[in-house]
């Protein structure tokens, strides 16, 4: 039987475009690193079954590096750092941002091993090639298909499927929207799912979109994990639940610069999705989103459930053992937007760690904007927070806030409890240390 290798590296197109001035070596492995506006990042496999390996990064710019940042910080990993080099050592695969100040991050994303990798001949195989960049205007997957992305191959274009069952986007490589970007086009999906039940996201990198990034639609049965994004543009949302039932999301890196993972329902209009359109007006119910890492600058929210909910209800929507590394812009960690009808009940927040957010902490209301449809009659009902560790700087104080408001005396807020609630490793005692303004909103608690 074939050693299984410790660390498995990916040979991308010459074409991309590759991060100049840093070698990249795991295990004494060179590893490749590609360049985006945003991030740096590089993609490899590590089988931790042999014990840990010795990750280093040099630098050829001439600048000394003097400090460096892992996070997330709950990782607990320290740096060893020479002159323009610095290593650590990694015991498991992870997804880590690498930050020296004055440089783009470098996000490193070791993978786990793939134990079962399909067979290319396999006719219900989509497989796109190792070192190649493979260009469409769409890709689309039928009934039971999986369309596997090769570690090391680009797609470049959008990912379509519609009213299927059983169908899966995986495989190590990238989904690159960059074209669109090219092309003019404002605003596409990446990759949308639209009016399918057992639906499979796993592993794939997402980089350079025109719009919102992973979009499943009216779907059932939902599964993504180990999915990493780096958007750049306004409206880069990276998973948009769209009135789906039954959705776990778990084990991502999602940098975007509008929300992180949101929830909403609406009818997504050839407007805003270039050329057709779909319904999601329909109710959202069993939602978990576990285990991920976000980085949300400069607009939208880490976590938000809104601001188009079009539906009669949404619950059950569950946020637990998420890094939030940042949230840099106007948005809010925690967010609740209700701009329509929906009554928004039974969620939770729990074991969420906060290393930087500047405009708001939290941000629950029903009001009207111009996403809303129709009278506002829509109500916000039992949400907790919990086991939730906050890292502030000395520019939070006076400009971080807290709103929660509702419309009306009708459409208002009920019964949200916060429980261990900790600001730099001190549980607070008041709700005035989050500095809330509320509006017909009743039934606070810190327990």
């Amino acid at each position: 039987m074939k050693a299984i290798e410790m660390i498995t590296t990916f040979q991308h197109p010459p074409a991309c475009n590759f991060a100049a001035n840093i070698d990249l070596r795991v295990d004494g492995k060179w590893v490749e690193v590609l360049r985006t506006e945003t991030a740096d990042f590089a993609n490899l496999i590590f089988d931790p079954s042999n014990g840990p390996v010795e990750v280093t990064v040099i630098y050829h710019d001439g600048r000394k590096v003097n400090e460096v940042d892992i996070r997330p910080w709950n990782r607990n990993i320290k740096a060893e750092i020479n002159e323009h080099t610095f290593s650590f050592i990694l015991t498991q695969p992870d997804k880590l941002s690498l930050e020296i100040e004055g440089r783009p991050p470098l996000f490193f994303w070791a993978n786990p091993p793939e134990t079962d990798r399909p067979d290319p001949e396999d006719p219900h195989v989509l497989w796109f090639k190792a070192g190649e960049i493979h260009e469409a205007a769409e890709f689309t997957i039928q009934d039971g298909q999986t369309l596997y992305i090769e570690g090391g191959a680009v797609l470049r274009g959008v990912v379509r499927t519609k009213n299927t069952r059983n169908v899966t986007l995986r495989g190590y490589g990238i989904l690159d929207g960059s074209n669109d970007l090219r092309g003019g086009r404002r605003f596409q999906h990446l990759a949308r799912f639209h009016h399918c039940r057992g639906v499979t996201v796993r592993d794939i990198t997402m980089i350079e979109p025109s719009g919102w990034m992973l979009v499943p639609v009216a779907c059932e049965e939902v599964e993504v994990f180990n999915l990493k994004q780096i958007g750049e543009v306004v409206s880069s949302d990276g998973i948009d639940v769209v009135g789906c039932r039954g959705v776990h999301i778990h084990d991502c890196f999602l940098q975007n610069n509008d929300d992180c993972v949101v929830i909403k329902a609406l009818h997504v209009s050839a407007k805003n999705s270039n050329p057709d359109a779909c319904d999601g007006r329909e109710d959202v119910e069993n939602v978990l989103v576990e285990n991920c890492t976000f980085l949300n600058a400069p607009s939208g929210n880490a976590m938000e459930i809104g601001h188009e909910l079009n539906t009669p209800r949404v619950r059950n929507v569950i946020f637990r053992n998420i890094d939030v590394l940042c949230v840099h812009g106007q948005g809010a960690v925690f967010s609740i937007h209700n701009y329509a009808q929906a009554l928004v009940e039974d969620i939770c927040f729990e074991d969420i760690r906060i290393e930087h957010c500047f405009d708001k902490f939290l941000d629950f209301r029903i009001s009207k904007s111009r996403f809303s449809v129709g009278e506002i009659t829509g109500r916000i009902r039992n949400v907790t927070l919990k086991n939730i560790y906050w890292h502030t700087t000395p520019s939070n104080a006076g400009y971080t806030t807290s709103m929660i408001g509702g419309w009306s005396e009708e459409a208002d807020i009920q019964d949200i409890k916060f429980e261990n609630i900790q600001i730099d490793g001190k549980a607070i005692t008041s709700l005035d240390e989050l500095e809330i303004t509320t509006r017909y909103a009743s039934g606070l608690q810190l327990l």
